[in-house]
């Protein structure tokens, strides 16, 4: 089995699933991840392409990460040495070049110092990059920073929200989650104004300043007609192209990246360019909606750091549980007929809720089953019978169809593998 970034668009409890799914197959997995927890889970070997070589480590992501910084280590020291050693005879020859007596001494050690610099120079270098993240506030916001007051939020039918009350203090670091569809998403964009509340109300403190990190960059890129260095300029008001540069080679921008079209960026890309304009806001409180997905291992390492590290507010939506685990310290769940708040780390809250969040049967079933039942209720006073005859006879009409084109689907297939001559054709 084959899987690339497997976890990038789950929830937590469809990553669970998938884990279990992983653990108990039989067949060999190969996957590409950038989910430190799932690798952890699911792996029993790491294969590291670095250092223009590919090296395979026993163990999960955890251990290998160990392992890597060890080699990393050796490798630093190796080129330290082989540099002082350099030096070392580089010193010899300066000080006795002149000296007759010393002149074949020194003329070998200069054919000594040309090999050594070349295999020096023939060390390859870590592919490994670390973007620098920076998030550093204008100034502190008030105590209270948000206030959310009984907000819904329908689509249609379809209630989202209902009755969300949430109070944020300065300094807090909370961790929105719930399973895909259940409203967090929406539940930012509302507060950011990007959507309006059907009920409710939002209320920003004193002095907040916002960086908003959203889920699709689509919007923010406003058709991404301009370059990556134009569209970052528009957010440095009085400075030069100089400054511009730095800040995109902060983000591991080369100069040829600077005229790419913003349409033409990675997920990655995007994302570290968004972060780029965010970083120069200045902003007190960070929204982030999902800034992992797309985001390789070293910038998700590099931006908990420095998220760690930021005196501001934090408010965020993730599915990466260790990302979520480094940095929330008071975790909200969206459930499908109540808001849960705990004051608490992911891994306290897990250990406190007792379903961990893990048994993804269980937990899912049981959500739609409310769910289904609260709309339910809520409509059973509306129904109209001859609609809801017309609308079942329409499923089992569109279902028939269904059930047809696939059973002639498979009639195809089977006619085309009892062709003649059709496997020596597959295998030529």
């Amino acid at each position: 089995m084959l899987l690339d970034e497997p976890t990038n668009h789950l929830d937590i409890l469809s990553i669970r699933w998938l884990e279990k799914f992983l653990q108990a197959f039989k067949g060999p997995v190969v996957v590409i991840s950038h989910d430190h927890r799932f690798l952890d889970n699911v792996s029993t070997q790491i294969l590291d392409v670095d250092y223009d070589t590919v090296q395979l480590y026993n163990g999960d992501y955890t251990h290998f990460a160990g392992a890597k910084v060890t080699e990393r280590t050796r490798r630093e020291k190796e080129i330290d040495n082989r540099a002082r050693e350099i030096a070392h005879h580089q010193d010899f020859i300066n000080r006795f070049r002149a000296k007759a007596s010393k002149a074949r001494q020194a003329q070998s050690k200069l054919r000594l110092i040309e090999k050594k610099a070349g295999e020096l120079q023939g060390l390859p270098e870590s592919s490994r990059r670390y973007p620098k993240f920076r998030f550093t506030p204008r100034r502190p916001s008030g105590r209270d920073v948000l206030k959310i007051s009984g907000i819904r939020k329908a689509f249609g039918d379809n209630e989202v929200l209902h009755g969300v009350d949430l109070l944020v203090h300065r300094g807090d670091r909370v961790a929105i989650m719930g399973p895909n569809g259940i409203g967090k998403s929406t539940l930012l964009k509302i507060v950011m104004g990007e959507l309006e509340a059907d009920q409710g109300k939002v209320e920003w403190g004193y002095e907040t300043h916002l960086g908003y990190f959203a889920q699709d960059h689509e919007e923010e890129f406003q058709g991404g007609k301009e370059t990556t260095e134009q569209w970052l300029w528009n957010f440095c008001a009085g400075r030069d192209r100089g400054f511009v540069r730095a800040q995109m080679g902060m983000m591991l921008f080369t100069k040829d990246d600077g005229e790419k079209k913003v349409s033409a960026l990675s997920g990655g890309e995007a994302a570290r360019l968004v972060f780029s304009r965010i970083a120069l806001e200045e902003p007190n409180v960070l929204i982030l909606d999902e800034p992992t997905n797309h985001l390789d291992l070293e910038s998700i390492e590099a931006l908990v750091a420095e998220l760690e590290r930021f005196e501001g507010t934090l408010i965020l939506v993730s599915h990466d549980r260790w990302f979520v685990s480094r940095l929330a310290t008071r975790v909200v769940e969206i459930k499908p007929d109540e808001v849960t708040d705990y004051p608490g780390t992911y891994e306290e809250y897990v250990h406190h809720s007792g379903d961990d969040h893990l048994d993804a049967d269980r937990v899912v079933l049981k959500a739609r089953r409310e769910k289904k039942k609260k709309t339910k209720k809520a409509d059973v006073s509306v129904v109209d019978p001859a609609k809801e005859i017309r609308r079942i006879q329409s499923d089992r009409d569109e279902l028939t169809n269904r059930v047809a084109s696939a059973e002639q689907r498979v009639d195809d297939i089977d006619e085309t593998l009892a062709a003649p001559g059709f496997y020596e054709r597959a295998a030529s």
